[in-house]
């Protein structure tokens, strides 16, 4: 009988906390999740407390290779019943011969539980959604299809939030799942397939800012995203959402987005609209100043790296409690970083740079240009004084190269770390190369 009390215990320890199980287990897995489902379908079957107690050894096994076995470790520690606390109670009698009908009662709570976490576990995930907060200088679009347009606001920027949902049950880490060109008559706005934007609400400076402090300890930081070249409101607060969700950031997630055109013949237009909105930038971290947020983290992506080094070079430090400052496959001059750089040197925290010889966006960009970018890797990435330069070549396998920084597990796991405070020499997946200045890969 101390068994039943025992295992239902347990079931009700997985059933109230099987959400945090999952969000811990990390990204989809095809033959993992196949044996869940089955494990599901036999729980759900279950006729007797051996039945079920089979079946939940099969779930702990297929749990023991995923992230989420300390977590369902501890669900279960914190369920058992010790024996020597039921001998101490009146009730308690270790030799006690035990009624059938108590019997009988425990039985159909533990199946009745069993069948209810069966059905959890075997359910449709639903789909998780993460408020994005941003901030942009683009116009309001007038067209009817978007909300903010390529053009500039010379106003200055104007604040919001928007919800974007996560397909948990078809999300890969590294993924921005969209509907594929070549399946047109899908609805692309399907939460349980595609990674969605819904609602968007704009709203004052002031109640922007009350709406991000509400549940906000000084210990929660918060990280902005910049995005880069050829991206639109909408793209950009996708990824950053998905970004964000893979990242398993525990602060809020702010974007910032500048009038890119959003298409690839824009790239000129791009280049003049973010050299204009670094000023608006440098506003809004001096806007983020105040506020219950210890660190707020800034990581710019490609063309967006101009905004945020412009940005912070341009005049004042704009924040005091600037953290950690990234540049990810920065489409900036190399002589443009050396003179700039020292100005903002110190200021933050940490400056981190990745870089990839594999990036054709940046090759192309240097060809152009004829000068080289600081986020494109030759014989070796760039490096300067201050600066940690973080060589992601051997993880970078994209079609262009250019968005390993979200598309890459590897590489989303180490900006995770670098985010917490950790230094290169302090990562994990990271190694410095004999005589050189810079970190690779392991």
């Amino acid at each position: 009988m101390i068994e039943l009390v025992q295992q239902l215990a347990v079931l009700d320890a997985l059933l109230g906390n099987w959400d945090g199980v999952l969000v811990r287990m990390g990204a989809p897995y095809r033959l993992r999740d196949e044996a869940l489902a089955a494990v599901a379908a036999r729980l759900a079957a279950a006729q007797a407390p051996d039945d079920i107690a089979i079946a939940l050894d099969d779930l702990l096994d297929i749990v023991e290779d995923t992230p989420a076995y300390d977590y369902v470790r501890q669900l279960i520690a914190g369920a058992q019943i010790p024996l020597e606390a039921l001998a101490q109670t009146r009730s308690f009698q270790p030799r006690e011969s035990y009624r059938k009908e108590d019997a009988g009662v425990l039985g159909e709570s533990s199946g009745s539980a069993g069948k209810s976490l069966g059905k959890l576990i075997g359910a449709p995930l639903e789909p998780y959604l993460v408020n994005v907060y941003f901030a942009t200088n683009r116009k309001s679009a007038d067209n009817g299809k978007e909300l903010y347009s390529g053009e500039l606001d010379n106003t200055g920027f104007s604040c919001g939030i928007a919800e974007v949902t996560i397909p948990v049950g078809a999300h890969r880490k590294g993924k921005l799942e969209q509907r594929p060109w070549w399946r047109p008559l899908t609805d692309k706005n399907d939460p349980r397939r595609y990674v969605v934007l819904g609602r968007v609400d704009g709203m004052s400076h002031d109640e922007f800012a009350s709406r991000l402090s509400i549940g906000n300890e000084p210990s929660s930081d918060l990280l902005v995203f910049v995005h880069g070249y050829h991206v639109t409101f909408e793209e950009a607060a996708r990824r950053a959402a998905q970004f964000a969700y893979d990242l398993q950031f525990k602060g809020r997630v702010l974007l910032y987005s500048w009038p890119s055109q959003g298409t690839l013949a824009g790239y000129l237009a791009d280049e003049e609209r973010a050299f204009l909105s670094a000023s608006k930038f440098a506003s809004f971290l001096k806007f983020l100043q105040d506020g219950p947020w210890k660190n707020v983290h800034v990581l710019a992506h490609s063309m967006g790296n101009r905004v945020m080094l412009h940005g912070l070079a341009g005049g004042g430090w704009p924040n005091s409690k600037l953290g950690q400052v990234v540049f990810v496959a920065a489409d900036v001059y190399e002589e443009t970083f050396n003179q700039l750089f020292p100005a903002i040197s110190g200021n933050g925290r940490l400056y981190t740079s990745y870089a990839s010889r594999s990036d054709r966006a940046l090759l192309v960009s240097s060809i152009l240009h004829q000068a080289r970018r600081i986020g494109i890797c030759k014989e070796e990435p760039f490096v300067a004084s201050g600066l940690e330069t973080v060589d992601a070549s051997k993880v970078d396998t994209g079609l262009l190269g250019h968005g390993y920084f979200a598309d890459k597990a590897s590489v989303i796991d180490d900006i995770a770390e670098l985010i917490e405070g950790r230094s290169a020499s302090q990562r994990q997946s990271l190694y410095q190369p004999l005589e050189k200045q810079y970190w690779d890969f392991k």
